[in-house]
């Protein structure tokens, strides 16, 4: 049984020390600064101490592991205090937890240097091998260890056990358990070491620790005890942040709390069985006051700080009036937060009023059988916008006002079912200087609504400018690329009949690099003008890349496709002036006829650019003598 419980427990140890202290990790990821997570790490150190020194005979593991548990052992009980003194009062001062820490450093100090001294352990050889003393025969285990480490984490669990009548009801049940999960296993050990429960040199307290594992887990991760701090209810008084102060019957002072105290410069014990300030008359007058008519008063203590007093009778559980509970509340802030808000909205008005941007407020007339919305406000700009300046708007109803698409407003905001919600509409309206946009911005504002007028006309025109220029070649002016394909597909969409012509410039390469990249690009450019005066308005032209271009003719016959494109031609063959040097380029051109070939635009292209290549295999001298035939081999077959 021993020899099983050998091999057992040290890997059952191993296994619930690494969950251990990934709990404390997450605990720590999740509340930093923690001291649940603290707690949780030393107990995943404790069991991995028992992992490495039960069963072994090997001095140095044994230290090892002995050196991990008293470390755990002495550290366990501060975290535990620490716990305690959170779920209370507050967490210790640091000199507290120095000072409580003293005897675990120490201790773990002469674990470390054991072999040295044997103050802790004692490694006796015998003929069966090695084994190592039991602590419970070494003086500073039952001196000072002991009496300090099960001194201070039975005080803590008494204390805390001790104040759960105090504490609020949602937070005494993780509270309990946790207690539970601490005084089971204080319990084990306690009677291991000195009722002699059980060899002394088994680990019963690791064990123990290690079967409550499921429970230290729902306790930190399900119920997450570490995201709160409870509160005692003696605390709350205390910390309230208003000045509160109790009186008998008598108008005599039975209890002030600490911000009472420091509001009157005074303590409490100097403060019980006097009147109120009975050296203040006007605090009196107003205290009497508000007693009488049971209103808030305004009091002002000194030069720097206003009061608002607030008084409630104090009943017992049969309802009779026991004493006067007086709230006095600091309002010197919120006097000048509201001289501030104050300076805020004259301001905001003033912004409104000479904003370039139109604003109205729209209400529903209660005077009116239909409840219509009526303009409640509009600034200069709303009626510069709406009426050229030259009426009021206020009173109007919003379905007179049709530059602001009053449908569109009264079937949003006016089905009163409907949840509210901004809406943006943008409008056009011609005036004297042409086609304007305005977009309204409608605004809920409780059972009202805004709406902000903004002029938009600049921002579309540079959209426009920009979307033109987009889909336009910067270098030729035609379409790129883009430009070609969405207005091309339009066209071939909107017309049964048509050709597509496909063209480039015969040796451009040759010229370009002849006579310079500036001189290859004015050609180009010259090119492009030269197709484009060839045309008609509804013909497209574009440039697909380099010197190649592309036409589509909707709506022409096949002579008709003949005879442009041998116009093209013959104008592109002129010679070009090119900075001041004449230039002689010609161009090749295929020809691809709808619906012959096809109704998709980049079909059509391929089989145009297949018959230019076709086209291209002419001698120069045959197609210039005779251009008619040259057109007729450039039309695909």
């Amino acid at each position: 049984m021993l020899e099983m419980l050998n091999s057992v427990l040290p890997p059952m140890f191993a296994i619930a020390a690494v969950l251990y202290l990934g709990l404390a990790v997450y605990v720590s990821r999740s509340a930093p600064n923690n001291v649940i997570s603290f707690f949780l790490l030393l107990i995943g150190t404790m069991i991995a101490g028992s992992a490495f020194s039960y069963g072994t005979q090997d001095p140095n593991i044994y230290g090892i592991g002995r050196t991990l548990t008293f470390f755990a052992a002495g550290f366990i009980p501060v975290a535990f205090f620490m716990t305690y003194r959170q779920y209370t009062d507050s967490k210790p001062s640091r000199s507290i937890v120095v000072i409580l820490s003293v005897i675990p450093v120490i201790t773990t100090a002469l674990t470390m240097t054991n072999p040295m001294h044997n103050m802790i352990w004692s490694t006796i050889v015998t003929d069966s091998g090695v084994r190592f003393s039991d602590v419970t025969d070494h003086d500073w285990f039952i001196k000072v260890h002991a009496p300090f480490a099960y001194g201070l984490f039975g005080f803590s669990l008494v204390a805390l056990a001790s104040r759960l009548p105090s504490l609020a009801p949602a937070h005494r049940r993780p509270v309990i358990l946790l207690i539970l999960c601490a005084i089971l296993p204080f319990a084990v050990n306690i009677a291991n070491t000195f009722l002699g429960f059980g060899p002394i040199e088994f680990p019963f307290l690791s064990l123990a620790l290690t079967l409550l594992l499921p429970m230290y887990a729902y306790v930190s991760v399900s119920m997450r005890v570490y995201e709160f701090s409870p509160v005692a209810y003696e605390t709350l008084f205390d910390h309230v942040r208003d000045p509160i102060i109790v009186l008998d019957n008598d108008q005599r002072v039975i209890c002030v709390n600490k911000n009472a105290q420091e509001m009157l410069n005074t303590t409490e014990a100097e403060m019980l069985g006097k009147h109120l300030w009975e050296d203040y008359p006007a605090a009196r007058a107003a205290l009497n006051q508000a007693c009488e008519l049971d209103l808030t008063q305004t009091l002002r203590m000194d030069a720097k700080h206003t009061y608002e007093i607030s008084v409630a009778p104090l009943l017992d559980n049969r309802g009779k009036k026991i004493g006067t509970v007086v709230v006095c509340r600091d309002v010197t802030e919120r006097r000048k937060a509201l001289g501030k808000l104050a300076d805020s909205e004259h301001l905001i008005r003033t912004l409104i009023e000479t904003s370039s941007n139109g604003i109205l407020r729209f209400a529903r007339d209660d005077n009116d059988e239909q409840r219509r919305y009526r303009c409640i406000f509009a600034n200069r700009a709303a009626e510069a916008y709406l009426t050229g300046g030259n009426g009021t708007m206020v009173g109007m109803p919003l379905e007179k006002l049709t530059q602001l698409e009053p449908a569109k407003l009264l079937e949003h905001f006016g089905d009163a079912d409907k949840p509210k919600s901004p809406i943006s509409i943008e409008t056009t309206n011609e005036g004297p200087d042409g086609e304007s946009w305005l977009r309204i911005v409608g605004e809920p504002v409780g059972e009202d609504f805004s709406v902000t007028l903004i002029d938009i006309t600049q921002r579309k025109r540079n959209e426009d400018k920009m979307m033109a220029d987009a889909l336009r070649d910067p270098l030729t002016g035609v379409l790129n690329r883009r430009g070609f394909e969405k207005e091309a597909i339009q066209s071939i969409r909107s017309y049964d009949t048509g050709a597509v012509l496909y063209l480039d410039l015969n040796h451009f390469k040759t010229i370009n690099d002849r006579f310079g990249h500036q001189a290859g690009d004015a050609l180009l450019k010259a090119f492009g003008h030269r197709l484009e005066f060839c045309l008609r308005p509804e013909d497209i032209l574009g440039r697909l890349g380099g010197d190649e271009f592309a036409i589509v003719l909707p709506g022409v016959s096949v002579e008709d496709a003949k005879h442009i494109a041998e116009r093209l031609v013959v104008t592109a063959s002129e010679a070009y002036i090119i900075q001041g040097q004449e230039i002689k380029c010609t161009a090749s051109v295929g020809i691809a006829l709808m619906p012959a070939h096809g109704q998709e635009l980049w079909h059509l292209i391929s089989v145009a650019d297949e018959a230019m290549y076709k086209a291209k295999k002419i001698p120069a001298d045959e197609a210039a003598n005779d251009r008619a035939a040259y057109i007729t081999a450039a039309i695909a077959s």
